[in-house]
């Protein structure tokens, strides 16, 4: 893990012929891009595009049309690294320069409009301010971020180099929030880990494409080390009440440490950072208790329970469920797999997952090609996915799928069935959803999961459990399946700071605002609550692509922003209005009526409140919100 992949890789001391061999093998388009940026010189773009031809799936391989091509490319890549930046050269970050090799290393056209959007998402510079800092915060102003996984870091970093005094606090007794506390058989990252990081800390030595959740945990634990955040952390603490004190305006933080002891402390902002899927939600089954077997909850995993040669039964059919089975199949002696709903599951695209030796070589050894790779694992899943998110009212009238983009993805998916069960068949039927593609969270075959399901000690009812006894589960149509473990993979309750007691202005508690359909402004902001910033606030996750890490990063640096915009003012408080707060939930709103989710009405999800307004992702493309996100609009706050 490098703090800074674009300068710390290092190809001193390689041996040439290992070096040679390695780059031969490389991305050819990458190669170039990395050219251009080692003598900053775009012309090499002419010199070699013409050559290269394009192979998008899986997305990260380019070739070269022939063989002279590459061994010329590869000796001029060789030869600027072995020389010193020429004097004059265009910076490696250049806007210009980056806008002439990012369609050739990325493989497509890029819009002008993304290219501040691509320098930051590849870690190439980090996010760069718009406000002029030519102001600075009280010297005693402090921030406490609740929270020690991704989006808390990444805060308590941002903070770090504002030079603002922050304060993690955290329930577990480590960094690393969901990565930390779910230990899961098969738990792993469905997100390429190539992207799935912070920009300004990119792991270039991931070993797999999709790592496991124990390699995750390990990078993040690299980053507060390197970073020095466990000495701004109170470990062990759980946060039970945040409470706006008017008169000293701070926000008052009752939490409880180890050994029950009580504090209450002050900050003059909040960055709530503790996730809305945190709390274990087990289903209202009849006589689930009385199973004398063990029950166990995948959040609430025990890493000493066997599976081996049990008779297991698993209740879920989402994410978590299909990485327990891929996981397990292979141990138990018979497995019976519930679901309520199937899920549209997407085939892995490689043989394996696993990171090839060359292209983890080269990560870490190349300036820049560890940021491309991390960028073009973005670009792949990005704005280009849009289209199958936004339903084309003509297509959807007589498709079970929303539009022509999405139909893609129901027959790529549809084609994964009929090859796996066989067209027709009455387990192909069990496992094929009534819904277009993304009404719920679609999910990426770790690999065998779909091949359990059809081996002979597998078992599918596509049904939930009528009640669990003593023996087993009996299903709906009364069988008894005896078992000796029940694994209930049934999610989370959707929790948007509800476990806590948070109230603002006036006593105005956050849970009597947003009732069972939460809604915020940009920045996590409500009206009522000044200088609270929720980090996984409502619709803010991208529901099409990229990853939760885009998402924390432009709230992050939303959150600076204001800060910075309190500093100019001379202000201690920055509370958005209820008209601005009014009008950009309507547009939210107005937006998300085009989507898929709004339109499957038949798909069970997470992504929809109790009162049925869509709450988690947000409607808008990638580009709309990190545009929104760079500035405050200063007349949509009252700053006092």
């Amino acid at each position: 893990m490098t703090t800074d992949a674009t300068v710390t890789a290092d190809h001193t001391g390689s041996d040439p012929a290992e070096l040679r061999s390695y780059l031969l093998q490389a991305d050819a388009g990458v190669l170039v891009a990395v050219l251009a940026q080692l003598t900053g010189d775009p012309a090499v773009v002419d010199r070699f595009a013409a050559k290269i031809s394009f192979e998008p799936d899986p997305p990260e391989q380019i070739g070269v049309t022939d063989v002279e091509t590459r061994e010329v490319l590869v000796d001029a890549v060789m030869a600027a690294l072995d020389q010193p930046r020429p004097a004059g050269a265009l910076p490696s970050d250049d806007p210009a320069l980056f806008a002439r090799i990012a369609p050739l290393a990325l493989g497509t056209a890029v819009s002008g409009e993304y290219v501040g959007l691509l320098l930051e998402q590849g870690g190439f510079h980090p996010s760069q301010p718009v406000l002029p800092r030519t102001a600075a915060l009280p010297t005693d102003f402090k921030v406490v971020i609740i929270g020690a996984g991704i989006a808390g870091m990444a805060a308590a970093l941002e903070c770090a180099d504002a030079g603002i005094d922050y304060e993690i606090i955290d329930r577990n007794d480590e960094v690393g929030g969901t990565w930390y506390t779910a230990v899961y058989p098969g738990i792993g990252v469905d997100t390429p880990s190539a992207y799935y990081s912070l920009s300004r800390d990119i792991n270039a030595g991931w070993s797999s494409y999709y790592p496991q959740g124990a390699e995750y945990q390990e990078y993040l634990e690299s980053v507060a080390t390197q970073n020095n955040l466990r000495d701004h952390t109170r470990f062990s603490t759980e946060v039970e009440a945040l409470w706006w004190d008017e008169e000293r305006r701070l926000w008052q933080i009752h939490s409880v440490g180890p050994e029950g002891t009580r504090e209450v402390s002050y900050a003059n902002a909040v960055i709530p950072a503790v996730g809305y899927l945190n709390r274990p939600r087990w289903p209202e089954l009849a006589g689930k208790e009385s199973f004398a077997g063990v029950s166990i909850h995948s959040a609430e995993w025990d890493p000493d329970l066997d599976l081996r040669g049990k008779k297991v039964a698993i209740i879920g059919a989402g994410c978590t469920a299909v990485q327990i089975v891929d996981a397990c199949v292979g141990d138990v002696e018979h497995l019976t797999v519930f679901q309520r709903q199937p899920h549209w599951v997407a085939p892995r695209k490689r043989l394996t997952d696993d990171v090839p030796e060359y292209r983890r070589w080269l990560n870490t050894h190349i300036p820049f090609y560890a940021n491309w790779n991390r960028l073009k694992s973005f670009w792949g899943t990005a704005d280009n996915n849009y289209p199958v998110i936004v339903r084309d009212p003509d297509w959807a009238a007589d498709h079970l799928s929303i539009s022509p983009a999405n139909d893609v993805l129901l027959r790529m998916c549809l084609d994964y069935i009929d090859r796996v069960f066989g067209a027709g068949s009455e387990l192909a039927k069990k496992v094929t959803p009534d819904f277009a593609p993304y009404g719920k969270r679609i999910i990426r075959d770790p690999g065998g999961y779909y091949a359990a399901l059809a081996k002979p000690h597998v078992d599918v009812e596509a049904s939930e459990p009528a009640r669990v006894n003593v023996r087993g589960i009996v299903t709906q149509d009364g069988r008894q399946i005896d078992l000796d473990v029940i694994i209930y993979a049934t999610g989370y309750h959707l929790d948007f700071l509800s476990t806590v007691d948070i109230r603002g202005r006036d006593g105005i508690k956050l849970s009597d605002v947003w009732g069972d359909s939460p809604s915020a402004y940009r920045g996590g902001m409500v009206p009522g609550f000044p200088n609270m910033f929720v980090s996984s606030a409502p619709n803010y996750s991208p529901g099409h692509g990229a990853g939760h890490n885009f998402g924390v990063e432009v709230m992050v640096h939303y959150v600076m922003e204001c800060l910075q915009l309190m500093a100019q003012r001379g202000v201690r408080t920055i509370e958005v209005t209820p008209e601005a707060f009014e009008s950009y939930v309507d547009e939210i709103d107005r937006a998300m009526a085009d989507t898929v989710w709004c339109h499957t009405p038949t798909a069970h999800t997470y992504y929809r409140s109790g009162g049925g307004r869509i709450v988690t992702a947000f409607p808008f493309r990638l580009i709309d919100v990190w545009q929104s996100h760079r500035a405050p609009i200063e007349g949509d706050f009252v700053l006092r």
